[in-house]
């Protein structure tokens, strides 16, 4: 099997097989989910070292979309960040979720939810850095924002979660509208949803300024950059491994790898990249300083993010 699609496959399918498992009986919901994910994370590594060719197939050819995915450097890096850090969370919380819901007086069937949605973000991830078509990122790059806010809301009898949940959704829901509404205007003006085409073709203009400008909010936003950095050390109403996957290979390295991703065109303008150091030296400023006025672990490294 091309390596590619095995790659692509194993990350999105490893949520499903998780849910029905776990549903048929709950008992199984642990080991098919260090199954999948193990299976996810060795198919990223055989990329690394032997890349499968691109997938490149009509999806909606009137609107110029293509299920367009390529396994390339910086696809194959973050795919490894999150199937291999993946793994040790799923690791981690096969011993911590158990022990977690005694504690909160709920039922165990409740892992089934909380493994299903731990790898429905693999997933979207994994597709997100794999994908070259605008609107398959617009679609992940959602799908990520959707399962954080059934992440973070976990323990959703609490009022703190719920909030939390909330917020985070609404700040990179709305963003995420910024990308989707970028990205239209890239197709409208250079008629093309296929980043390489883009790249190759692009001549900045007007447009092209709103547009990129746009899709850079949006991924400041995912990373919690200043001035929209509040939503991430709410998100630690989460379980402990949430909060680890969200910082250290979900949300907040999607909001980097897009910046990653789209450098050749944010490279072109030189407003953009100055803007970024702006609000990266910013960022670590103001995350530095609110670090130091915090005694919570979760909350220190929230802010140290």
């Amino acid at each position: 099997m091309n390596a590619t699609v095995a790659l692509l496959l194993a990350a999105l399918f490893a949520a499903p097989f998780t849910a029905a498992f776990g549903v048929a009986r709950p008992s199984l919901t642990r080991p098919v989910a260090l199954i999948t994910t193990a299976i996810a994370f060795a198919a990223a590594l055989y990329n690394a070292f032997r890349p499968g060719p691109p997938i490149d197939l009509a999806w909606a050819p009137a609107w110029g979309m293509r299920l367009h995915f390529e396994a390339d450097g910086i696809a194959v890096l973050f795919a490894l960040l999150a199937t291999g850090i993946g793994l040790a969370v799923i690791v981690y919380s096969s011993e911590y979720i158990p022990i977690h819901l005694h504690h909160e007086h709920r039922s165990e069937t409740d892992q089934t939810r909380f493994f299903s949605f731990i790898l429905l973000f693999m997933g979207a991830m994994t597709g997100l850095v794999m994908a070259q078509d605008l609107m398959l990122i617009f679609l992940f790059w959602d799908l990520t924002a959707i399962a954080s806010y059934y992440l973070i809301g976990f323990d959703s009898q609490r009022r703190e979660a719920r909030v939390s949940a909330f917020m985070a959704l609404t700040v990179t829901g709305i963003s995420a509208v910024g990308f989707l509404i970028g990205a239209l205007m890239l197709d409208a003006e250079f008629g093309s949803f296929q980043l390489p085409a883009l790249i190759e073709t692009i001549v900045p203009n007007r447009e092209f300024d709103i547009a990129m400008g746009l899709i850079v909010i949006a991924a400041l936003a995912k990373s919690a950059q200043v001035p929209l950095h509040f939503w991430l050390p709410r998100a630690m109403a989460a379980p402990t491994p949430v909060s680890a996957y969200l910082h250290s290979a979900a949300m907040v390295a999607a909001g980097v790898f897009l910046i990653g991703r789209f450098y050749p065109l944010i490279a072109m303008r030189d407003w953009i990249l100055d803007a970024l150091i702006v609000v990266g030296v910013a960022s670590m400023l103001t995350g530095g300083l609110l670090a130091l006025t915090r005694d919570n672990m979760k909350q220190l490294l929230a802010y140290s993010t």
